[in-house]
């Protein structure tokens, strides 16, 4: 299993659930003693590793901007993991393109939305649009951006 960093962008971490979200969640999981989890870095250190994790630094190309500094690392994410665990509230561009690199993957991921207080789990690419269609067109045309071209050829129509 894989929990994906929340932190601003040039941390290496990813934007969404936040430094909080990202230790409640690391936090959680070191309270069980859950041991199989990888904490994915593009910055020299991961900023959390509350269970002291087996981390991973995957670095970004020195010219990656945008969404591209952490293609790499949250590609390798996606290649590792086993199943993801999100927060998203339906804002996030990255955090949406990962949600699809795991369904192109045939990997489920759990989706938590802390303003609805929802949950909801993807299984597939359209799995993956229906969850898009509360988010709005934009963020479809943000996070279609941020996809490299294999990506694309894996979205419908």
């Amino acid at each position: 299993m894989t929990i994906p960093r929340a932190g601003p962008e040039g941390e290496g971490g990813r934007r969404g659930a936040g430094d909080a979200g990202e230790k409640e969640a690391q936090g959680l999981l070191a309270g069980y003693s859950y041991e199989h989890v990888g904490v994915f870095h593009a910055g020299k250190e991961p900023r959390n590793n509350l269970g002291d994790w087996a981390a991973y630094h995957v670095p970004s190309p020195e010219d990656a901007r945008g969404c591209w500094v952490h293609a790499t690392k949250d590609r390798e994410m996606v290649r590792r993991a086993d199943f993801g665990m999100m927060v998203w509230g339906g804002a996030s561009p990255g955090t949406a393109v990962n949600v699809f690199r795991l369904a192109i993957a045939n990997k489920p991921c759990v989706i938590y939305d802390p303003a609805r207080g929802s949950m909801a789990t993807t299984y597939t690419v359209e799995d993956w649009c229906a969850m898009l269609r509360d988010a709005g067109p934009d963020i479809r045309r943000q996070a279609e951006a941020c996809m490299m071209p294999d990506e694309r050829l894996a979205l419908p129509g």
